[in-house]
């Protein structure tokens, strides 16, 4: 095993242990705030995405730990009876039948990238939510997040979409919820 695929998987294995703290709280709070929903359709998009890498023998790892966890968090959510469907909910929904259609069509390829924007543009509105109120204990969830994204980066062997997209994608996305986290609370519209 060379220091890449390590890499890798450390990257994949800290983003399936950062949920740990997440699934903790979700019991603690009984999920409060939270949706089976918007988190089952996150953890389809991160499926997809692993199954898109894994085709294109890519760096899956990550995506593989997301949609684990994802589906982790989702199930907890479900037995908890956390479930609403709003518009949120709906645009996710199109954005995981608009990257099936992507990979049916375009390939393994342009599907990893179809997904990965989907799942960063999910993530917008619990950036513009973390502004409005900012959570410093949740920074450190998102630190971990962080921190596996760029373990998995560096673990890519190439500069390729397959390689470096999703880990460099989810570092900034994931790096901007940390700022979030720690900002003092602003009046965001």
């Amino acid at each position: 095993m060379n220091v890449h695929e390590i890499l890798k998987l450390a990257g994949g294995g800290l983003a399936l242990v950062m949920y740990l703290p997440m699934i903790v709280e979700i019991i603690r709070s009984r999920g409060a705030g939270q949706s089976f929903a918007t988190w089952g359709l996150w953890a389809v998009l991160d499926a997809i995405l692993t199954i898109t890498l894994w085709q294109q023998h890519g760096n899956y790892f990550l995506s593989l730990g997301f949609a684990v966890g994802g589906i982790a968090l989702a199930v907890v959510l479900l037995a908890k009876g956390c479930w609403s469907w709003g518009k949120f909910e709906t645009i996710i929904a199109l954005m995981v039948v608009a990257s099936v259609a992507v990979w049916k069509f375009s390939g393994p390829r342009n599907a990893t990238i179809a997904v990965t924007t989907a799942v960063v543009i999910a993530g917008v509105p619990g950036f513009v939510e973390m502004l409005r109120a900012p959570q410093p204990a949740a920074g450190k969830v998102w630190a971990g997040f962080t921190l596996a994204n760029l373990l998995a980066f560096f673990g890519g062997t190439a500069m390729t979409v397959e390689e470096r997209l999703v880990p460099a994608a989810f570092t900034v996305i994931c790096a901007l919820m940390v700022v979030a986290c720690w900002c003092p609370q602003k009046n965001v519209r």
